[in-house]
């Protein structure tokens, strides 16, 4: 197998390039430097596997996250802060996903460990843009949301060092306690820009207030929650779950899917949850599935409107020996057939699911 995709540090440092042959040597230095999932392929199936990427490749992925690096920098030293960069990028990003949904997955920076902040802002950033268009958004509206998004943690910067270096479960309850101020933070932080609107600060306030009133800081309950920070509490918690963090494993996606639903109408307006599910792709181009017939294959393109059924590339066939001849499948034209799982499915999912679910679904609990 070799590498089809570069990968690229947070300063735009290639650490392998594209094509490369991949050795036991490359892989076990990825796993040191906090990769945990790379694009492969093999001669034959290359020119097939390559993600389309007509915008946003690897640097622009990295523009975007300097670029909310920053402005939270900036913030954090009492500069004075010149959005329009970040306002410009989520301009781009606006019109490109507008065209172009389908590659929505194909912004998301999977596998950062260092500098998760910024990357889970522009992750957050861009997951909450394909919302608000779901939902009809006008390009104010957009531009106010998606500014909100790569903001709404700013107020994190001012936590003490020993809350800054953990995450909540592990925390004292005093620094729980510090932990939650992080939406005062950052109202305190953000008000003292004036070209920020209203709806912005309180989009950034109160993204952990939950849809039955149990979040923080104020407990708000149902619409009394500003409808940006509804949109940014959804992408924040998936994000979260198909990212992982430093001190868990990624949740598989079709689990994060699940439980968003399963919080719909407690923790989450269910009205927004149904918007969210109708943009996120479940199966990403590039994984491995196993259909109910026992094959098992690669996706090669999902139609967003179609999400459930990809093409795919068989790569074994029921008999579990590999195929040596090129064979697609549409599932939409072969209804008979259907994914069962990922092939990475495990009972693990489930344990890593539920954990994520108390971890940043209840964590105000």
């Amino acid at each position: 197998m070799y590498l089809s995709k570069p990968l690229i540090t947070a300063d735009g440092t290639i650490l392998l390039h594209e094509g490369i042959v991949m050795k036991e040597r490359y892989i076990e230095y990825l796993r040191n430097k906090g990769f945990t999932s790379l694009f492969v392929g093999d001669p034959q199936t290359q020119d097939r596997l390559d993600v389309e990427e007509d915008f946003y490749g690897p640097q622009y992925r990295e523009e975007a996250i300097g670029a909310a690096r920053e402005v939270i920098q900036n913030f954090s030293v009492g500069k004075g802060v010149n959005l329009d960069k970040v306002k410009g990028l989520v301009s781009e990003w606006i019109n490109q996903l507008g065209q172009k949904p389908e590659n929505m997955m194909n912004l998301l920076d999977i596998r950062r460990k260092k500098g998760y902040m910024f990357s889970h802002a522009v992750n957050t950033c861009i997951l909450s843009i394909m919302t608000g268009i779901a939902m009809g958004y006008d390009a104010k509206q957009l531009d106010e949301l998606g500014l909100a998004a790569i903001l709404h943690d700013v107020g994190k910067i001012k936590f003490s060092e020993n809350v800054a270096q953990q995450f909540p479960e592990y925390l004292t309850r005093n620094d729980k306690e510090e932990y939650r101020r992080h939406p005062f933070y950052s109202l305190e932080i953000l008000r003292e820009n004036y070209t920020l609107s209203v709806n912005v600060l309180n989009a950034c306030f109160q993204h952990h207030e939950r849809w039955n009133g149990s979040g923080y800081p104020m407990g708000l309950k149902g619409n009394a929650i500003s409808e940006y920070a509804q949109i940014i509490s959804v992408a924040d918690v998936y994000e979260r779950l198909i990212v992982g963090m430093p001190h868990r494993l990624p949740t598989p996606v079709y689990y994060a899917a699940a439980i968003l639903n399963k919080a719909a109408g407690e923790y989450f307006n269910p009205v927004i949850v149904d918007k969210f599910n109708q943009n996120v792709v479940i199966y990403p181009i590039g994984k491995t599935v196993r259909l109910n017939n026992q094959q098992r294959g690669v996706i090669l393109g999902v139609d967003v409107r179609n999400k459930t059924t990809p093409i795919i590339r068989i790569t074994s066939s029921q008999d579990e020996n590999d195929i040596n001849k090129i064979l697609e499948l549409d599932l939409l034209k072969t209804p008979e057939l259907f994914i069962l799982n990922f092939e990475e499915f495990s009972s693990h999912s489930q344990i890593y699911a539920d954990r994520a679910y108390i971890s940043h679904i209840k964590e105000q609990q």
